[in-house]
């Protein structure tokens, strides 16, 4: 099997050759790769590491914004901030090793009204070039390709882009207060992200495999939100974005973080096909009870924690998880392993080789 055939027979639920894998890192990571194994770019690590998918997304052709080191498309203020195509400004801040954007304003938090909503500043489709998801396919012909956008600015997302949007507290609130508010943000990013999207299905779905949305709907310990909220708010819109996509026969995957095993029988019934990323750790997400509820009607992507047992255990360690979790959830196939969310500057790399090195 290529990888493209080995990724699609596990998604189909029937045992490949070789479970698939993924990965997930931050870029301060990506590069300490490239100088440790003496190599140019990313391609050639993922090819080292025998990685099977491939991401691709629209290139972004306006001057007004830039792409940054973690693909977000922002614009950097004279003040040393950024703002990006949402009108969401951040901030750097920089760790020692690494440095993210952080939230330091949300600019309909002072909105009041329905009207307010939609007359936000909102993001201009016609500033993507779609056919430039084609070219990067042809260089992945071998590989299953991910269609979706960056974490924080063009991947397809409806809860934690209204939180970006209105300040996460704010927010919360309205779900319970101001359900009107809640339904006319959320229906213009549904309009964006459907708009958006169906160009890119236009363009290049035939060459596209799978159609990555991204939410964060769970914390350690649970939802973050009602499961009846959820169903009010949120699920109506994953599901118009997972139709869409399957009128292009795409596969779906979508993000999100935490304890969310309570939303699986829904994510099922609107036909999601891949979750990820199974943080072990939280609440409900034990990889033997998931794999035995829910292995035959969803695909499984992630696993291998990067909380714990990546930064402070042992290779050796490393390797009996990725073989444990190899044995729970590709059993009759049902899994793509990687790690459960971005590999982290904290992780030693011999943990890292040793993932990859297991699983082969």
């Amino acid at each position: 099997m290529n990888s493209k055939e080995r990724v699609l027979t596990a998604v189909a639920h029937s045992q490949p050759d070789r479970i698939p894998v993924d990965y997930w890192a931050v870029p301060e990571l990506t590069e300490t790769l490239l100088e440790k194994f003496g190599l140019v770019n990313e391609e050639q690590l993922l090819e080292k590491l025998k990685i099977d998918i491939r991401y691709v997304k629209p290139d972004y052709t306006s001057s007004d914004f830039e792409e940054q080191p973690d693909g977000s498309l922002h614009k950097r203020l004279s003040d040393g901030t950024f703002i990006d195509i949402w009108g969401v400004k951040r901030k750097k801040i920089t760790w020692g090793r690494g440095s993210y954007l952080e939230v330091i304003n949300s600019p309909l938090g002072g909105a009041n009204s329905v009207k307010e909503i939609e007359n936000h500043s909102w993001p201009d489709v016609g500033a993507f070039n779609y056919e430039s998801i084609l070219k990067q396919c042809l260089n992945y012909k071998d590989f299953a390709i991910i269609c979706t956008g960056d974490r924080l600015t063009t991947r397809a997302s409806i809860f934690k882009l209204a939180m970006y949007l209105r300040g996460m507290d704010k927010f919360f609130m309205d779900l319970a207060l101001n359900p009107g508010l809640v339904e006319a943000l959320v229906a213009k990013l549904l309009e964006f992200h459907l708009e958006h999207n169906r160009r890119i299905f236009e363009a290049a779905a035939k060459n596209v495999d799978i159609f990555m949305l991204g939410d964060d709907f769970g914390s350690e310990n649970g939802l973050l939100i009602s499961l009846a909220m959820f169903r009010k708010f949120f699920k109506p819109a994953l599901q118009d974005l997972i139709n869409l996509a399957k009128k292009f026969n795409l596969k779906t995957m979508l993000h999100t973080c935490g304890g969310v095993r309570e939303l699986i029988p829904d994510l099922i019934e609107i036909g999601l096909d891949i979750l990820n990323p199974i943080q072990t750790r939280a609440k409900g997400m034990d990889p033997k009870k998931l794999k035995k509820e829910f292995g035959k009607d969803i695909c499984f992507h992630g696993s291998i924690d990067i909380q714990k047992t990546l930064p402070f255990g042992t290779p050796d360690e490393i390797k009996r998880t990725v073989n444990s979790h190899i044995k729970t959830l590709g059993e009759g196939g049902g899994f793509i392993l990687a790690p459960s969310h971005n590999l982290q500057m904290d992780i030693p790399i011999d943990n890292i080789i040793a993932i990859y090195e297991a699983e082969r």
